[in-house]
């Protein structure tokens, strides 16, 4: 019986200060017209108060809404948003109405749920209505969705939120999504990445009848746009990623009429195309390509993520890798790799390399396991004449800087042909079959160090004493000219 009471006093007072509002309101605009008739006025003052009187009714429409009941607005809202976007939300705060730029109401601190459970915390949501039928309280026709400073906490089986808005019914209304974050999680809930989204809008284009994703994000530092259209009557998704910083355009095309999904991407990387094909399960995805010389296939397990892959190339430049503005630097310094949860094996088989004359067969075997970067194992030759094999190797990236770290052997096919390309003096020409050293090269300062050489499985204190002199010297970068006078002073200090 207290409830009711309360319930009945609390809708008296919503009731009455209504009520105060609305008499308020048309007293002041009576007594404004009775002022108005007391006084004559002329043509311009007539033009005046026509244009007054009809600001005034027009202010007047557009804050009807004010009066509208906030629950059942509420309410209103959220089933909307359900029905139409298969969005689960929740209003923790009271919203309020505003007029410009447009009829909206605004509320701050919304949740967003799948499944019962809060994947997102919104700090400020917009809800843009229409304005044809103000005097309608019964009927609230809501039109865009803005979601703003929104932080989503997702995981794999999340991603069908997102896959979900672009199958959504057509209408005339746009979803979007500004200056909010997406943080992947594994299933301990630790953050694998964090995919920023600067603006992002979900909207149904009827001319091509096709549901549109147009989103401007940043993932590790790397601004990209992307572009997601999904035909659902003939089930073609086909969408666009383009980064200018990594000077990078993948297209691809997606056919989902079957189980197996299958698909065609093609790959713009540094003025160079690339197309392959794929299929795609709920538990993996494999590509391949056999289309011309340059021949790769692969897969990329989900649970646990894992990628394995082949590449064969026949001729590629290697020039812009490890240059300081160069794409391989920029992706090492996202620490993109230091995923504990990454995981990788990928053969790459490069059999010419066309900036560099000498060097050839590249067999470059990366091994990533929770975010260490292997390339052990990994060898080359210098022409016919020295196969380089890099037993065990690896990248770091610390105090922003990308060095290599590893032990190296040399293992000569033609000693005198070597000889002969770097002019090394007769008398230093030893007959030997094997050189071992470790190594550091900063990929930032282009430097070298060498150390623990062996030649022949033998330590020489000439060579020794050499490379000390070396790694202290100041100029320990390589050109031609200085790489060809090094191992010219090598061997001049092996031979005593």
């Amino acid at each position: 019986m207290r409830k009711d009471n309360l319930l009945a006093k609390k809708i008296k007072r919503q009731f009455l200060s209504i009520n105060n509002l609305l008499e308020s309101y048309f007293n002041n605009l009576t007594l404004f017209l009775r002022n108005i008739k007391k006084k004559k006025l002329g043509t311009n003052g007539k033009v005046i108060l026509v244009i007054g009187v009809s600001i005034i009714l027009f202010l007047s429409y557009f804050l009807l809404p004010t009066f509208n009941n906030k629950d059942k607005i509420q309410a209103e809202i959220k089933n909307h948003v359900l029905q139409k976007y298969n969005i689960n939300i929740s209003f923790d705060d009271e919203f309020n109405y505003a007029l410009i730029p447009s009829p909206h109401y605004i509320s701050k601190n919304v949740s967003i749920f799948k499944d019962k459970r809060e994947i997102a915390k919104v700090k400020k949501m917009k809800i843009y209505i229409s304005s044809k039928n103000f005097f309608n309280f019964n009927t609230l026709l809501i039109k865009d969705i803005i979601f703003s400073n929104a932080d989503f906490y997702i995981q794999l089986n999340d991603l069908a939120f997102f896959e979900k808005l672009l199958k959504i019914e057509p209408n005339e209304n746009q979803i979007i999504f500004k200056n909010s974050n997406i943080f992947y999680e594994n299933k301990f809930n630790e953050i694998l990445f964090i995919n920023k989204i600067s603006n992002s809008r979900f909207f149904y284009d009827s001319k091509n009848l096709q549901n549109v994703l147009i989103s401007d994000n940043k993932i590790f530092n790397l601004p990209f746009k992307l572009l997601i259209k999904n035909d659902k009557f003939n089930k073609v998704i086909t969408s666009s990623f383009d980064s200018k910083k990594l000077r990078l355009n993948i297209d691809n095309k997606l056919d989902y009429n079957k189980d197996i999904r299958k698909g065609e991407m093609n790959i713009k990387f540094i003025n160079k195309d690339t197309s392959f094909n794929f299929e795609i399960d709920k538990n993996s995805l494999k590509f391949f390509s056999n289309k011309n010389k340059n021949t790769y296939k692969g897969q990329i397990d989900f649970k646990p993520f894992y990628l394995s892959a082949d590449f064969n190339y026949v001729g590629l430049s290697t020039k812009n890798f490890f240059n300081e503005d160069s794409i391989f630097v920029d992706i090492i310094k996202t620490e993109i790799f230091s995923n504990q949860n990454l995981n990788a094996k990928i053969n790459f088989n490069l059999k010419d390399i066309t900036d560099i004359n000498e060097l050839n067969n590249l067999s470059l075997k990366i091994d990533i396991e929770e975010g260490e970067i292997n390339f052990s194992k990994t060898n080359l030759m210098w022409k016919k004449d020295l196969k380089i094999t890099f037993n065990e190797s690896f990248l770091t990236y610390d105090e922003n800087e990308i060095k290599i770290i590893g032990n190296t052997i040399l293992e000569f096919e033609d000693l005198d042909n070597f000889y002969k390309s770097f002019q090394v003096k007769k008398d230093n020409r030893n007959r030997l079959k094997k050189i071992e050293f470790d190594f550091i090269y900063s990929i930032d300062k282009k430097t070298f160090n060498f150390d623990n050489v062996k030649i022949d499985n033998f330590e020489n204190e000439n060579v020794k004493e050499y490379l000390e002199d070396f790694n202290l010297s100041q100029d320990r970068t390589f050109n031609k000219i200085t790489f060809k006078n090094f191992i010219s002073d090598f061997f001049n200090a092996y031979a005593g």
